[in-house]
């Protein structure tokens, strides 16, 4: 970033598979089998290799999951959020129930994203009241 010469700094974000749950084997019921499926389809085309397991297709797919606590420690130690202006999360190619979805969506914004700095925008309700 030191060499970056232009006027605005660039926008830099990282995409990362984010399943939170309330364990490790609770995300890991959710997403585990879609992606190791997702992986098998890739190794038929020559994307990953052949005769993966799950645990291989969940690390090749950069998966991050488990209790939030987890997922925040992992991600801390990647080397590219320090420069990050923006952290993409999605939980494709697995493909939990809607349900696990909107919850692991739900500890994505009020547990995961605080702990790495995150806040959300002020809504027009909590400009005006000066909150």
């Amino acid at each position: 970033m030191a060499a970056w010469d232009q006027p605005h700094r660039p926008r830099i974000g990282p995409s990362r598979f984010v399943f939170p749950a309330k364990d490790r084997r609770t995300a890991l019921a959710a997403i585990g089998d879609g992606v190791h499926r997702a992986a098998l389809r890739m190794a038929e085309h020559g994307a990953f290799p052949k005769g993966l397991d799950q645990d291989e297709a969940l690390r090749r797919f950069h998966s991050f999951y488990g209790h939030p606590e987890e997922i925040v420690a992992a991600l801390g130690q990647e080397r590219v959020l320090p420069v990050a202006t923006d952290l993409i999360t999605q939980f494709n190619p697995a493909v939990p129930d809607h349900d696990a979805a909107v919850r692991a969506l739900e500890l994505i914004a009020t547990e995961v994203a605080p702990a790495l700095g995150w806040q959300p925008a002020p809504t027009a309700a909590t400009v005006s009241a000066g909150v």
